[in-house]
This record gives C-alpha cells, structure tokens and sequence, in this order.
C-alpha cells in the first residue's frame, strides 16, 4: 500500500511541476551507512533541483488583496529573492505610526 501511495504522490507532484522530490527507501535501523548515503544523495538531488518553483505563485497570493487589480507574476519570476510577506507585528507597527502622525 505504501508504494502504490508513493506513486500517487509522485505522479502528482509531477503534474504540479514538482517531480523527483519524493523518495521511498526501505532501510533497515541497523543500516547506518546506507541510511547518511540515501539522505545524502536526495539532500544533494534536491538542490541541484533548485527552489520551490510555486512559491513564486505563493507569493504573488499571498500579496494579492480582495479587489485589488492582479498582480505581475513574471516580475515575480524574473527576481531571484522572492518578496517576504508582512507579517502581523509590521502591519500593526505601521498602523501605530499612521495614528501617531495623525495625531500629532
């Protein structure tokens, strides 16, 4: 049952453009060698991989607001830093300094 679920997922990473970033191997716990070779070949195919290639469309969600015109994603593809989302504690500091402008 597990290869056939193995499989699946594979086949369906694929399809989402992620292949060859899955692996099953069946090792033994007094197999220790085996076991740093294993990881240290897929650490080593994962790389050479290079990045998510969907997080670049995560990242263009993850800035895109209700009723706000869609947003470029080739720009988002052509930099190699992906933008860092805001995170809660900036959008609450900014929201703070735009009251004490206001104020003041």
């Amino acid at each position: 049952m597990t290869i056939k679920r193995i499989t699946f997922l594979q086949e369906l990473l694929a399809f989402m453009g992620l292949e060859d970033r899955v692996h099953l191997e069946w090792i033994s716990s007094a197999e220790a060698q085996k076991f740093v070779r294993v990881i240290t070949d897929f650490t080593a195919k994962i790389r050479s991989l290079g990045p998510n290639p969907l997080a670049a469309i995560n990242a263009a969600n993850a800035l895109w607001k209700p009723g706000a015109p869609p947003v470029e994603t080739d720009a988002l593809f052509a930099s190699e830093q992906m933008p860092e989302p805001e995170t809660a504690a900036a959008t609450k500091e900014a929201a703070h300094e735009k009251a004490s402008e206001t104020v003041a």
